[in-house]
């Protein structure tokens, strides 16, 4: 079957007691009929970039925090955009939606973990954890000219450092009251009992000339909301707070749903040796787990440099139960591997099989 068909058919849940069934898609912020139009409307690929903006507009909203699609919008901008310098550049908009689309089935499914998706987190997790992109694409297309001056610089035998395009947003660590965007993101890895150094891991990062789009998502993220927060609980009080849009600036939910959210993003796009140590679990870590996992899995209708369209989404299938997962993907066994190793580096999970 058609995935995309499949994932609109599960997200009515029936049972005896619900014969009409629980509607997942108005649970999560989201209605059927545009669910419905996304997944299985024909339209062109641009027309579907802006009505994934629009519905994930629409989910973040119920939650006040409409400001942030303004980055969402950017990304598809700029990612139009820099197709001319970088045609083989990925979609980062529409994969959003269809794998926060996706982590609905597997958390229900298979984590069976229902309050992972029901609250703020996975919301933002799922739908933001791309919105650094631009900036990683910026340091490849920067990436060509550093080396061709370190080329020369070797092929003169001169003895100097390498030159690297670094693009550090650093600066975004500091979030309001002097608190430390780091050390928030830490406590939370601690917590997962992950054996990773966020802050030597991002200095690592810029060193390199490497932007990791996971680390300045989450930096951006933490940094953006803290300063809602700053301006509607600036005492923040660890208490309900309503204001015109009848949002709840409880800092509890700051501390809890967001710094977990961008600590899921800031892990989503690390290499496998930063999890040498001790790999993300679904006991520990759901909300990691379950992001790492959508990401991964969500590789249909994704534009690449050899498969302008990306894959059809009726290449792939998929069977979920709390026993595991299996992902039936009729796309070359290469990229088939590249995703088995993706999910091994980082996930403890022998029970997802990509077939």
């Amino acid at each position: 079957m058609d995935i995309n068909q499949l994932l609109l058919e599960l997200t009515v849940r029936k049972t005896p007691a619900d014969p009409y069934g629980t509607d997942l898609t108005y649970e999560y912020g989201s209605s059927r009929r545009e669910i419905e139009g996304f997944l299985i409307g024909r339209m062109p690929f641009d027309n579907r970039q802006q009505r994934a903006i629009e519905i994930i507009e629409g989910i973040m909203t119920l939650h006040g925090k409409q400001r942030l699609l303004q980055q969402v919008a950017l990304l598809a901008q700029v990612e139009r955009g820099i197709r001319a310098l970088q045609p083989y550049v990925r979609d980062h908009v529409v994969h959003a939606l269809l794998s926060f689309l996706l982590g609905i089935l597997l958390n229900e499914d298979y984590l069976q973990h229902p309050q992972t998706l029901l609250d703020f987190k996975w919301r933002l997790a799922g739908l933001l954890h791309d919105v650094a992109y631009p900036m990683e694409v910026a340091a490849n297309i920067a990436e060509p000219f550093t080396r061709g001056i370190n080329d020369i610089k070797r092929q003169l035998g001169v003895n100097a450092p390498d030159i690297h395009a670094n693009i550090d947003l650093k600066a975004l660590s500091t979030l309001q009251n002097g608190v430390n965007g780091f050390r928030l993101i830490q406590a939370r890895l601690d917590q997962w009992e992950l054996d990773i150094d966020a802050a030597c891991e991002y200095e690592s990062s810029v060193r390199s000339g490497k932007a990791c789009h996971g680390m300045l998502g989450a930096l951006a993220i933490l940094y953006v909301i803290d300063l809602m927060y700053q301006k509607y609980n600036p005492k923040r009080e660890l208490r309900p707070i309503y204001l015109e849009d009848n949002t709840d600036w409880n800092q509890q939910h700051f501390e809890d749903d967001v710094v977990t959210a961008c600590s899921a993003i800031f892990l989503h796009n690390l290499p496998p040796h930063c999890f040498a140590g001790a790999k993300i679990t679904r006991t520990r870590a759901p909300l990691a787990f379950l992001l790492k996992l959508s990401d991964c899995l969500q590789e249909w209708e994704r534009p690449k440099h050899d498969h302008p369209n990306g894959w059809p989404s009726d290449r792939f299938d998929i069977e979920v139960n709390a026993g595991g997962v299996k992902l039936y993907a009729a796309i070359d066994e290469a990229r088939k591997s590249k995703m088995r190793q993706d999910i091994a580096g980082c996930l403890d999970a022998p029970d997802v099989q990509i077939i």
